[in-house]
């Protein structure tokens, strides 16, 4: 063990040293939006909703780590080479499309927060508020941590609210699961009568692109640039994407879990998260509730900060304006308004008691969808043009023809389930 830790010592100081964007990439496409698909699916397939995770988990990885070697090669972000070699008029109407399907996962995540809340039993100290007093402190103290804290202190309250995730492997563990039929109904072909339903299908590629986001592709590339990691460093920095990308998709395995042996167990099929937590408590015991709610309220507090952030990165190099979290409010305001307005945006929304915005979880998920191929099409022009990437840094091989190959799946899954919405209704 001694000598295993000489010999390695090295590159697990410099593994440390770059952890942050792949980690919390992949953990926050986890959001409350996530949360909420995860849990529906769960209800409605038990884990045949989880038929895709392998797809998913190596596809994450694979656009993750190209996203990111090229911020380490280049120092920039998606937005600014696409500006670059595009112009602006591209530039508009990509941006465009991007917010819109960004601005809807950010109100989910608004939603999260509001039923995390509403979820938990407040002492009367704290309950006086009532759920929209403490959702409009909870969103300012969010604020407040971004404009005033640095890049490399955020990155430590990313990690700490991660941890919270694990809460989501105490509920699958509580569940009491058959480990053996939950992993072979995950990965083999899915029961006979699901087959022709699409339904099901429908639901895969919800599941499916509620972890592969249109904001993941932009986020991990400007969130690496930012963070100003080397060429040098690049071996550790896919490693860190690559065990970001597994762990991810480990946390939403166990959501399915929980789910699955709980409620699709005693055939109750829920709508959102929140009755996904509500439904759990009389048939796992109130802990397991708790346990829920607090993931909830975690994943919706990650993917509160990460999306409009993303889109914060991705208005400011696409039009030209300075961008990095460690600069103060006055040298970018215009990258810290913009990411304000998005969360009061939300805020206001969210705080009529009647709205549910967690209705637009299949049709954000569907918008992420559609737009991949285009983020994919970026990807590959810019991954694999040796004036922009060197020829050391190309992508070359299995990365080059599975991301083409992605894109060919995402765009004749988006096709089906145009069509699967015909057939549903």
């Amino acid at each position: 063990m001694k000598n295993f830790w000489q010999k390695n010592k090295p590159r697990l100081l410099i593994f440390l040293a770059v952890l942050g964007p792949g980690l919390i990439t992949a953990m926050a496409d986890n959001d409350a939006s996530g949360v909420a698909t995860y849990s529906v699916a769960a209800s409605m397939y038990g884990m045949s909703s989880q038929y895709f995770v392998i797809l998913t988990t190596l596809l994450l990885a694979v656009t993750q780590e190209i996203g990111a070697r090229i911020a380490i090669v280049t120092g920039k972000g998606l937005g600014d080479l696409i500006r670059e070699n595009y112009g602006v008029r591209v530039s508009v109407v990509l941006f465009l499309v991007y917010f819109v399907a960004n601005q809807s996962v950010i109100l989910q995540d608004v939603t999260g927060l509001k039923s995390a809340v509403q979820l938990f039993n407040l002492p009367w100290w704290i309950a006086w508020l009532h759920w929209q007093g403490l959702l409009v402190l909870v969103c300012l103290a969010l604020i407040l941590a971004v404009v005033f804290l640095n890049y490399k202190n955020l990155q430590r309250i990313f990690f700490i609210t991660i941890l919270f995730y694990a809460t989501y492997i105490i509920s699958a563990v509580l569940a009491k699961p058959d480990w053996g039929q939950a992993l072979k109904q995950s990965l083999v072909m899915p029961e006979r009568n699901f087959i022709g339903d699409p339904h099901y299908w429908f639901a895969l590629i919800a599941v499916l692109g509620t972890t592969v986001t249109a904001w993941g592709q932009f986020f991990i590339n400007s969130f690496v640039a930012d963070k100003g990691i080397k060429p040098e460093q690049l071996k550790e920095e896919r490693a860190e994407v690559y065990f970001g990308s597994i762990l991810t998709n480990i946390f939403s395995w166990m959501i399915a879990i929980a789910v699955t042996y709980t409620l699709f167990a005693n055939h109750t099929i829920i709508s959102d998260a929140q009755t996904a937590a509500m439904a759990i408590k009389p048939l796992a015991g109130n802990f397991s509730y708790i346990l829920f709610a607090t993931g909830l309220f975690a994943a919706s507090l990650l993917g509160l900060t990460v999306v409009p952030l993303a889109t914060a990165y991705v208005f400011t190099e696409l039009f030209g304006y300075e961008r990095t979290l460690n600069a103060s409010f006055g040298k970018g305001r215009v990258f810290y308004t913009f990411f304000i307005l998005q969360i009061v945006l939300g805020l206001f929304i969210a705080l009529f008691p009647s709205i549910n915005l967690f209705g637009l979880t299949l049709a954000a998920n569907y918008l992420n969808g559609a737009i991949l191929p285009v983020l994919f099409y970026f990807l590959i022009r810019f991954s694999e043009n040796p004036e922009i990437m060197g020829e050391a840094y190309i992508s070359k091989g299995f990365a080059k023809w599975f991301l083409r190959g992605s894109a060919v799946f995402i765009a004749v899954a988006v096709v089906a389930t145009i069509f699967g919405q015909f057939l549903i209704k």
